[in-house]
């Protein structure tokens, strides 16, 4: 039987590439995170003040990884998407072994720096071959797979860091991740790029011809910027993000908050912290991405008014989680609440900046994404926290990473009123087609 025209089926090989590239999305994550799961012995190791961790976690990592993902996304737009990503992963592997020898603040800041810009490479390349491999109807679901590699990552290195590091020290953590990622590296190279445009329905097939290997690189961003100025849906999305990764920034504080001022031993909490990180912020992920299709297909506002009415939802165990005894059951299901929350994000969000979006743009619209994300929400939110705890421990005030921590929390409140703005927006939108 013939598969119907316009409906583009996925192929097993769509399948398994995802399942590859969420396996690099997770060595990516722990090697990112490491710095976060060892954060008390680093800044201990090296000296550091929680300023200086913050910019290590902050703006020193984010602001090329952000800047280069967009010169990245539009390089995805034009090379072979998997030998670029190849190329990445070579770079921030062989850094992540280098910080794993650094003596003091300068050689490991150094380090992060280039970590970041080897990173770059991977989300705009992978979002955008996804794009390809799947149909609309299913790029939530797909996407949302494709960040599983977040807080599987992510767990994975506070897990590292609780039963590895005890064993061979944080040092030799880096050098072993770094050494893994090298090899990775070999199998990128024989995989084939996806065609571009490949899963548009027929009757899109006028922008996918466009050529991606014409024009110069300021065309492209005034492409970008025109595409989200004349689509507020896309643009409030962005936002949106913004705002959700301020705490995300603070988060790199977690382990040291944990153990400063919540009273767990050096070491203690990591593991476990790991372990909830995995099964909560797996469970957001995966959900996330199939629950704002199902939710899209039935409902009005899209993936985002899900998403914004999920964060709504857990906000009052976000906040509680601050304030209660580490000994209550409410401590643990505030923790798992917020890593529940902020990983069901990455499915809706990416799926539906992928939907508003021109096929020829979708790799620097994911650069832009990652800009906006990473270096406002996430670098504001690590330096903005590792600053206030200084000047709030320099002025004598009780527990001052709480209340640091505890800022980032009260602006990421913006975040779900953002998300209904563009759900607005983008129902005014499929009313006027």
């Amino acid at each position: 039987m013939e598969k119907p025209l316009g409906r583009p089926q996925v192929s097993p090989k769509a399948t398994g590439i995802l399942l590859f590239l969420l396996l690099l999305n997770i060595l990516n994550m722990v090697d990112r995170t490491l710095i976060t799961s060892f954060g008390t012995a680093i800044i201990t190791d090296l000296g550091l003040s929680d300023s200086q961790f913050g910019l290590l976690t902050g703006p020193i990592f984010v602001f090329f990884y952000s800047i280069m993902g967009l010169f990245m996304g539009a390089l995805a737009d034009r090379v072979h998407r998997p030998r670029l990503i190849a190329a990445g992963l070579v770079l921030w592997s062989a850094l992540t072994a280098v910080s794993g020898l650094a003596k003091n603040f300068a050689q490991i800041g150094i380090a992060r720096l280039f970590i970041g810009v080897g990173e770059s490479a991977m989300a705009p390349s992978a979002i955008s071959m996804i794009s390809d491999l799947f149909p609309k109807a299913r790029r939530g679901t797909a996407t949302g797979i494709y960040y599983l590699g977040v807080p599987l990552g992510a767990g994975a290195s506070f897990i590292v860091a609780g039963i590895l590091g005890p064993m061979i020290g944080w040092r030799n953590c880096f050098l072993l991740l770094g050494g893994l990622g090298l090899v990775l590296a070999l199998v990128l190279l024989l995989i084939k790029d996806p065609e571009r445009g490949a899963m548009e329905e027929k009757d899109g097939a006028a922008d996918q011809q466009e050529s991606l290997i014409g024009g110069n690189w300021w065309g492209i961003v005034s492409d970008v910027f025109a595409v989200v100025k004349s689509t507020p849906a896309l643009a409030w999305t962005m936002v949106g993000a913004v705002f959700l990764h301020i705490p995300l920034g603070a988060g790199q504080f977690a382990i040291v908050w944990l153990e400063r001022e919540r009273g767990f031993g050096l070491g203690e909490i990591s593991a476990t912290y790991g372990l909830i990180y995995i099964v909560f912020g797996t469970a957001g992920t995966f959900l996330g991405g199939i629950l704002s299709d199902w939710y899209q297909a039935r409902y009005k506002g899209g993936r985002v008014r899900f998403l914004a009415l999920l964060m709504l939802a857990v906000t009052p165990l976000l906040i509680s989680f601050r304030f209660v005894d580490p000994s209550s059951a409410l401590f643990y299901v505030g923790m798992a609440a917020g890593m529940f929350s902020v990983s069901s994000f990455y499915g809706p969000a990416f799926s539906t900046v992928q939907d508003l979006t021109p096929v020829r743009l979708r790799g620097v619209m994911t650069g832009l994404l990652l800009v906006a994300c990473n270096l406002l929400g996430l670098g504001i939110g690590a330096m903005m926290t590792g600053v206030l705890s200084d000047v709030f421990f320099a002025n004598g005030m009780f527990e001052p990473l709480t209340k640091a921590l505890l800022s980032a929390d009260i602006l990421s409140a913006a975040a779900p009123f953002s998300f209904i703005v563009a759900s607005i927006y983008l129902e005014k939108m499929r009313a006027r087609a």
